[in-house]
């Protein structure tokens, strides 16, 4: 039975009293599997105990790749499915992707050879790589460059024994918050339920056995609420061993997990993704992201409970230290941050890499505890980014077993989110400038690179003043509005680091900062308190413990 602590109206009232699913996790694996389980017909809900996407999917490189380093463990079958996910991502959504180049010093005869055949196998495993999307997101195939090409298109490169470089190509991300969130919100608009700051405190059988009482604590107005569900879903990420422990799930280790540390600098690269190899043979990515360089990542395995992951001065040193030795000419120090950001990978344990972290599987598997005494409980356990989709094409396929369907058919190949478009996206700006004649082009550029077809609804809106980023770019009044009133913009740092990443290339100045502040205050009826504490939240995210 649907109750609450108290009668007034809450904005879980909507909650209905029982659903078909429930996703627990709002980050990339969640919001896949609620998108693709919406989209087949199931009545689902979402829970997420904080923000969307501000666990391990805000933690990313911000690549949507094959992972050509998996060729060396053999792994040819997780290569061909991202690969063939990159695709699909490019397909639904290709205003999120930007085809990048990754160079690969080489500095042997010997060291040529071998990634020749890994650049063979890379080309090979992704034949179909450019069908069915449009030519603006096509990946053009591998090249060899010579030590002044090489040079030339990265200068900061250590010159020495380097004989040339690979060039591959995979997706930019720009923002991979946000995206993850687009799946979520497209859902919504197909009749899902999803809440952010919606915590999952108590999981139960009821009386009959067949179904699981949720409780629910709302984050923000204190109150709880109970709904039930026939189906289960575990997608909590680094969270999820304990969803099973709350469930009553035995809980044998599944996972282990991986701290990730990223750093956003001051430009040190040129167009494309530079590959360095660290001290211990692992690689960091030097990665070209909004005129800033993002370098990571680590990989350092981390055993204490999630709750307590924070990323430390001796993180950022050991990075910029890794950073220095592999590219050469960056001598980047700590005062050269701007922003940074870490998280926890949840991997499938692997007996094999009990000690490390960097060569364990990026796998990902699928838990149904029917056997447990669970039915219809199911865990989604590691993996990467790029093929949630998939991961969750498998998992929902094992749902409609369980329920007896055989007629349900998986759409997300093929459907569109929110922001994505069928023609190339300089058609979609001659449209919006036909139709918004006294906008500025620029203005409009903007909004559909950063948005895609949102912009449209963006442009709409009377936008009067704008906001210098710290990176240079520029931030539009009707972006606020927009996202306050469609995305659920709870906190100011929603805003900030999730749907619009104003906030990731580095501090606002004090002025912008209270321009920003104050229209959230606005639109979000925020008193003199509650301004002060969301302006703390925002400046604290800068500093690292120490």
């Amino acid at each position: 039975m649907l109750t609450a602590k108290n009668k007034k109206k809450s904005r879980l009232s909507n909650i209905n009293r029982e659903y078909d699913i429930i996703i627990v996790g709002g980050g990339i694996t969640g919001a896949n599997i609620l998108w693709d389980a919406t989209l087949r017909g199931y009545r689902c809900l979402l829970l997420e105990k904080s923000d969307y996407a501000s666990g391990t999917s805000q933690a990313t490189s911000k690549l949507i790749h094959g992972g050509l380093r998996y060729l060396k463990n053999l792994e040819f079958s997780l290569v061909r499915e991202s690969l063939r996910e990159r695709r699909i991502l490019a397909k639904i959504t290709p205003h999120a992707m930007r085809p990048m180049g990754f160079l690969i010093p080489i500095r042997s005869l010997y060291a040529k050879l071998i990634l020749w055949a890994g650049m063979f196998l890379y080309n090979l495993f992704s034949f179909d790589r450019n069908e069915e999307i449009l030519d603006e997101v096509k990946i053009p195939r591998y090249i060899w460059n010579s030590f002044e090409e090489t040079i030339y298109k990265s200068p900061n490169i250590h010159p020495k024994n380097v004989i040339g470089s690979f060039q591959y190509y995979d997706y930019l991300n720009v923002n991979p918050e946000r995206h993850t969130c687009e799946f979520i919100f497209s859902a919504k608009k197909k009749g899902a339920h999803a809440y952010n700051y919606a915590k999952v405190s108590s999981i139960s059988k009821t009386f009959s056995g067949k179904a699981y009482q949720v409780k629910i604590d709302d984050s923000i107005s204190g109150e709880t609420i109970y709904t039930q569900t026939k189906v289960l879903i575990n997608s909590a990420g680094p969270w999820a061993d304990y969803i099973d422990a709350l469930a009553g799930i035995p809980t044998d280790t599944k996972i282990i997990r991986s701290k990730g540390i990223h750093a956003v600098v001051r430009n040190i690269c040129d167009k494309e993704c530079v590959v360095a190899q660290k001290r211990d043979g692992s690689h960091l990515f030097v990665i070209p992201w909004r005129n800033r360089t993002i370098i990571g990542t680590t990989d350092v395995r981390y055993d204490q409970h999630p709750d307590q992951f924070s990323v430390t001065e001796k993180d950022l040193q050991e990075l910029i230290d890794d950073i220095n030795y592999a590219y050469g000419f960056s001598n980047l120090t700590l005062n050269d941050i701007v922003y940074f950001y870490g998280g926890l990978r949840p991997l499938v344990e692997d007996t094999n890499h009990k000690d490390e972290t960097y060569s364990a599987s990026r796998k990902a598997e699928i838990f149904h505890y029917n056997k447990d005494g669970y039915p219809g409980v199911f865990a989604a356990l590691g993996g990467k980014y790029t093929t949630s989709r998939s991961v969750a094409e498998k998992i929902v396929n094992q749902i409609d077993i369980y329920f007896g369907y055989t007629d349900k058919v998986c759409k997300t190949k093929d459907e569109l989110l929110i922001g994505a478009y069928q023609k190339p996206r300089l058609e979609l700006i001659r449209e919006l400038q036909a139709k918004f004649p006294k906008v500025s082009g620029r203005k409009i550029e903007i909004l559909t690179f950063r948005y895609g077809t949102i912009a449209e609804k963006m442009l709409a809106k009377p936008g009067k003043y704008e906001i210098p980023l710290a990176n240079g770019e520029i931030f539009f009044e009707e972006e606020i509005d927009y996202l306050c009133e469609e995305e659920e913009i709870i906190k100011a740092s929603d805003l900030f680091f999730r749907r619009s990443g104003i906030g990731t290339v580095g501090r606002l100045g004090r002025e912008q900062l209270n321009i920003v502040i104050d229209h959230l205050a606005k639109k979000l009826s925020w008193d003199q308190k509650r301004k002060k504490e969301e302006m703390a939240e925002i400046e604290k995210r800068y500093l690292w413990n120490r």
